[in-house]
């Protein structure tokens, strides 16, 4: 039985490493000309040699670098002036939401939000600018790629947020802001001395994926950045359609991840620097003192944080039921349900290919994690936990024009279960991370305690282990339905174009379809993760209190 279950975990990591592998060769063979179907030439002169690549690059730098910078800069001035606060207990709440959000959905919100005819320039219109049409000063989305700023640091601050909440409890934060107060240290000097040092180390894996997302995003660029130049990872998405292009489009991808890896480098050098310099102001001893000011300009940064993220959904459900909104109008003067009714074609086939992948998909990462963690448990399998961010810390672009390369040369491009598969690996990795720490903390004394009374290894996975994982494993599910959701570029290339879902429906309609419409893609695509969400929070309850529920009759026969 034991050759067996090594066979096991040695099939799950080669179904998850083998893609990484072949999606790598996928992409640098073509890149050389060492595939003549695909390309004959050397992809790196041909790429290089077009004449949007420098800019392409300098602009995924600059907006890449500074939407990172600008996420952990907020994360920690929320942590130092919020924490502990009712508007942290706000955001709190709000996080999760926030999260399961895609970030297409996100980004059309922000673009009714921050737009010359969108809803703030409404609010103060005319009677503060004198505006009675749009003004033409500037345009969104802008040259200089500042809109896919703020599109990224208003998508993954949350992400940050939270998993530096999440750690916040292992760093016992009141205890060190205590013993920092009498020493005479400021809170901020608390933070900045005590506390940040330790939580740096423990997000540090986030934020790398965070500056990787950021430098080669491709749906929040298509509708939130420029397009001449565009970001470099568009560049290469405009390429990859063009068959003579093939190798070039591989190089680029290359190149793309050559830029990613030297950032990270960057990243360590500064982290280097920064923490000598930290160390030397710790020993020095300066207490300083607190700045009111700071503190309220932290508190008004995590607002306007929230009224974007809030204001960005509330708009998008608003669109979808108008009829009519004319600039300056602070609100809609008609309203319609014909967005919704007379859209079927447009709406409910999407929505159908979207969910019928995700539920699948999140099965699959469900049981391949529980596969995983129990051949774990039992010594068979190793702890191998980074090895599940390869795919999230290598650009989409790099592995993703290899993985069409070997899907074109085999022949299963276009198929349900090859979308289906290219979900499962971008998926997988958050439902094992967040199943692990549950599955390795439970007591081994409850299943013991089941095999001393009889019951063998099914009826304590399925009776003891299961139900008592209950939340974890609900939380991972909604985090599945969310992540397989917002996938645009695996379902847009692996798919072929045959498998229209939410995503693929959003981006490539935007700008050539009523705003109405594409509000009502953008509320149908927030609205399944955001019920997901609600389900894992609710079920757990409503399952205890059942259970609760159905012992109280017993208990209290047993006492009669």
């Amino acid at each position: 039985m034991r050759p067996l279950l090594y066979c096991l975990a040695a099939f799950v990591a080669i179904l998850f490493l083998l893609p990484i592998a072949l999606g790598t060769a996928g992409t640098v063979l073509p890149a050389f000309g060492l595939v003549d179907s695909l390309a004959s030439d050397d992809g790196f002169a041909t790429v290089v040699g077009d004449p949007r690549f420098a800019s392409a690059v300098v602009l995924s730098l600059r907006t890449g670098v500074i939407a990172t910078v600008l996420v952990l800069a907020v994360t920690l001035l929320t942590l130092v002036c919020v924490h502990d606060t009712k508007l942290w207990r706000l955001l709190s709440a709000s996080l999760p939401p926030v999260l399961a959000v895609p970030h297409a959905a996100i980004a059309v919100g922000l673009l009714f939000l921050i737009s010359p005819s969108g809803a703030i320039v409404r609010l103060i219109s005319p009677e503060l600018t004198g505006w009675e049409r749009p003004p033409t000063d500037w345009v969104v989305p802008d040259a200089g790629g500042w809109a896919l700023v703020i599109g990224l640091v208003v998508k993954e601050t949350p992400f940050l947020l939270l998993a530096a909440a999440a750690q916040l409890s292992a760093l016992n934060v009141e205890a060190s802001l205590r013993i920092g107060r009498t020493l005479g240290y400021s809170p901020a000097r608390c933070w900045s001395r005590l506390i940040l040092p330790r939580l740096y180390s423990r997000i540090r894996l986030t934020l790398l994926i965070i500056l990787a997302f950021n430098l080669t995003v491709v749906d929040m660029a298509l509708l939130l950045g420029p397009s001449s130049p565009p970001t470099l990872s568009v560049m290469l998405m405009s390429l990859v359609n063009d068959p003579d292009s093939r190798g070039a489009a591989s190089a680029g991808a290359l190149l793309l991840a050559l830029l990613v890896a030297g950032c990270f480098l960057f990243m360590w050098g500064l982290e280097r620097y920064v923490g000598k310099v930290a160390t030397a102001r710790r020993r020095s001893g300066a207490r300083g003192r607190g700045f009111g000011v700071f503190r309220f300009a932290g508190k008004g940064v995590v607002v306007s944080l929230l009224f974007a993220c809030i204001g960005s959904l509330v708009l998008l459900l608003m669109w979808s039921f108008t009829r009519r909104w004319r600039f300056p109008d602070a609100l809609p003067s008609e309203w319609t349900l014909q967005n919704w009714t007379t859209r079927g074609d447009i709406l409910l086939q999407p929505a159908w290919t979207t969910i019928s992948i995700a539920i699948t998909v999140t099965l699959a990462s469900i049981l391949t994690a529980i596969t995983w963690l129990e051949l774990e448990r039992h010594r068979i399998a190793p702890k191998i936990d980074g090895i599940w961010f390869l795919p999230l810390l290598i650009p989409q672009v790099s592995l993703l024009f290899g993985w069409q390369a070997v899907a074109l040369w085999s022949g299963i491009d276009g198929h349900w279960g090859t979308v289906v598969y290219t979900h499962w690996l971008y998926t997988l990795p958050y439902v094992v991370l967040i199943l692990a720490v549950a599955w390795r903390e439970l007591d081994p004394a409850w299943g013991h305690a089941a095999h001393t009374l009889g019951a063998g290894y099914w009826t304590v996975l399925w009776k003891i282990r299961l139900p008592m994982l209950r939340r974890p494993m609900c939380q991972a599910a909604a985090v599945a339905i969310a992540v397989s959701v917002a996938q645009y570029l695996p379902t847009l290339l692996l798919g072929a174009g045959r498998h229209q879902t939410l995503a693929t429906e959003l981006v490539t309609s935007f700008g050539g379809v009523d705003r109405r419409v594409i509000a009502a893609l953008a509320v149908l695509q927030s609205l399944l993760p955001l019920l997901a969400f609600v389900l894992a929070l609710i079920y757990p309850r409503w399952r205890q209190n059942r259970l609760q529920r159905d012992r109280s009759p017993k208990q209290t026969r047993a006492i009669a």
